[in-house]
């Protein structure tokens, strides 16, 4: 079976994303979202396979790299990939990148880099999910 191991998403920074230091974004809502794209990339996983599990949920952040601020206005493209399957627990790598809105030609910039683990579940126990990254 051929997984679907990479997922893409993106967002505009609004209002609400920003932090006191208007227009600069707030590094935990930035984080909402890398997780988000991350819970996205796992439900799409389990969705299109014969996983046992039905759900996926946030375990831990291995690590999250704020490379670059984003801006109000500005627009997130998130690119996710499942780097990992363990016996019930899943890894995504997501890389952030901004397109600025204030550029005529604007060019994508790379903003933030993060690594989510996730456990999966059946119900609301802990199951393992069966699945195998093939290499490619």
């Amino acid at each position: 079976m051929n997984l679907r191991t990479k997922y893409q998403s993106n967002f505009i920074v609004m209002p609400e994303h920003c932090n006191f230091r208007m227009p600069q974004i707030f590094g935990g809502a930035f984080m909402a979202k890398l997780d988000l794209c991350a819970a996205a990339a796992c439900s799409e996983l389990l969705q299109f396979s014969e996983s046992s599990c039905d759900n996926a949920v946030t375990y831990k952040v291995l690590e999250i790299t704020f490379h670059k601020a984003a801006q109000m206005g500005d627009q997130i493209f998130f690119e996710a990939e499942i780097i990992e399957l363990r016996n019930n627990s899943i890894t995504v790598q997501v890389e952030a990148y901004r397109q600025p809105r204030d550029q005529k030609f604007p060019e994508r910039i790379h903003t933030a880099s993060a690594k989510f683990v996730f456990v999966t579940l059946q119900g609301d126990k802990y199951t393992p999910h069966g699945l195998k990254l093939t290499s490619s």
